[in-house]
């Protein structure tokens, strides 16, 4: 073991110093070059990337996967999926930058103003996403417009923690941590623990399409839709708003953040109505999903499945029960 370890540390603090040198270096780039000559020269890196990962990302069998009024033309899908996605997600090395105008002037917000602001006497909200488009950046944007957000994320590989540990103080403000680790909230925490995160004036970025804890099958189209119902658990415990939330980048470095319409008050209490909470979150998100679908990641339409041959009479009653409330 003891070899082992030291055979590897070598590489490991190699690994390390190529990443803090290349945040470092990407970092100078920034404020020396226009934003049109840095895209540029950044897009042969993050198309390289993209290469590699593409095999793992699978897009045949996601692109299958798709509702049918979802689905996007497969050039563009592909596309998308081979080549656009990392580019897109660069802005996670300066976010301390995006609070200046000529940042804020890429991205848009669309809906969700009254969310501007930490305002102790607001309730707290609870900001439902999914893995589409450049959602490792939201959280960034998000804070850059004054929208003070924390996102609940697995925890970074180890190789990387210090890294990632420094990149979170660089989003103010400090004092509102950028990230919660969603170990910390599992199993589901104390109502005190919650009410500390989620208290009033907080705002909490949750993913609803993770295949981790507890779950509810939503019908959608002729999908079944697997969703995570954590944020809705958080919402009730917390008496917190519950409001879907995407981003998107509508042109290169371009980009858009939807808030949808927040879950009417009387889905959510004590015995949420989840079937109801999934009908309507999902159809705030097709709003936005079918104008850019080649955007949706690996990870949301994985939690997508045909109906199941048996039962699908009763989930779909289930569905237009859920719609029609």
């Amino acid at each position: 073991m003891s070899v082992t370890s030291a055979a590897t540390r070598p590489v490991f603090r190699l690994k390390l110093a190529v990443a803090w040198g290349t945040f470092y270096f990407v970092r100078l780039c920034e404020r020396l070059l226009p934003k049109s000559v840095l895209s540029l020269l950044l897009w042969p890196p993050a198309a390289a990337y993209d290469l590699m990962q593409v095999r793992q990302r699978k897009p045949v069998t996601c692109w299958r996967r798709f509702p049918e009024s979802w689905r996007p033309k497969p050039w563009r899908f592909f596309l998308w999926q081979s080549l656009g996605l990392y580019h897109s997600q660069l802005f996670y090395m300066w976010p301390d930058r995006l609070c200046s105008a000529s940042w804020l002037r890429r991205c848009r917000l669309e809906g969700g103003s009254d969310l501007i602001g930490l305002r102790e006497g607001d309730r707290g909200v609870v900001l439902a996403s999914l893995h589409f488009g450049p959602f490792e950046i939201l959280p960034y944007w998000l804070r850059a417009h004054g929208i003070v957000a924390t996102s609940v994320r697995t925890s970074p590989p180890d190789s990387l923690r210090s890294l990632t540990n420094y990149q979170y103080t660089l989003s103010p403000p400090a004092d509102v941590p950028v990230f919660l680790m969603a170990e910390d909230l599992t199993p589901m925490p104390r109502f005190s623990h919650v009410r500390k995160v989620l208290g009033p004036g907080r705002r909490l970025l949750v993913m609803i399409d993770p295949a981790r804890g507890l779950q509810v099958d939503v019908p959608f189209e002729d999908r079944v839709f697997r969703m995570a119902t954590g944020a809705i658990r958080l919402a009730a415990m917390a008496d917190a708003e519950l409001i879907p939330c995407l981003i998107t980048e509508t042109a290169t470095w371009k980009f858009a953040i939807h808030f949808g319409t927040s879950v009417p008050r009387r889905y959510l209490g004590n015995s949420p109505d989840m079937q109801a909470i999934g009908a309507h979150l999902l159809k705030e998100f097709s709003k936005v999903i079918t104008r850019y679908p080649e955007q949706c990641k690996m990870r949301l339409l994985s939690a997508m499945s045909p109906l199941p041959v048996n039962g699908v009479s009763d989930l779909c009653a289930v569905a237009h029960a859920a719609e029609s409330r």
